[in-house]
């Protein structure tokens, strides 16, 4: 009599059970991850408005830097306050080195800081996820401030001197 040998199932098992495993692990890491990036998206699209709301003024309930400028009379002076966006700079561009948006001009610009040491990396990180604005008469100072140190704001006093406007902290 021949005796037939049943098959031993459990290897088989134990490596589809491990391959299902695997599969629902990759999957959620995968989830995770399209979650981290919408959050950072929206993150960085709402510190995009702050900052232009600060430059250019969409937000009607505050004054923006530019109506600030446009309205100092020749000596005149005023005081600006800024929490948000967090975490960002804001930076003048009067010299060689330039974001596109600035058209060869004087700008100050917000946006975050570039991590890479390279040439030109700040004005492209500025050009790329930062809002700007020309400043024609912007004095020859190089500006780098960080918004909203821990939970102080920023303040900046803008003068209008000879036809210069310049931009300072306000310690």
């Amino acid at each position: 009599m021949i005796s037939i040998k049943k098959k031993d199932k459990k290897g088989f098992l134990l490596a589809e059970e491990t391959l299902k495993i695997i599969i629902a692990v990759i999957c959620v890491i995968f989830l995770v991850y399209l979650l981290a990036a919408l959050y950072n998206s929206h993150s960085s699209d709402k510190k995009l408005n702050q900052a232009k709301d600060i430059l250019t003024g969409t937000d009607e309930d505050s004054r923006s830097i530019e109506s600030i400028i446009l309205s100092l009379k020749e000596g005149g002076n005023e005081i600006k306050d800024i929490s948000d966006p967090s975490g960002w700079h804001l930076y003048s561009f009067v010299g060689q080195e330039k974001p596109n948006s600035c058209l060869n001009q004087r700008c100050l610009c917000i946006c975050q800081k570039s991590f890479i040491e390279r040439i030109n990396s700040q004005a492209e990180k500025c050009d790329d996820d930062g809002v700007c604005l020309v400043v024609p008469n912007l004095a020859a100072s190089e500006i780098d401030l960080k918004i909203g140190q821990g939970k102080k704001a920023l303040f900046l006093e803008i003068k209008k001197q000879n036809g210069k406007v310049f931009i300072e902290e306000k310690i």
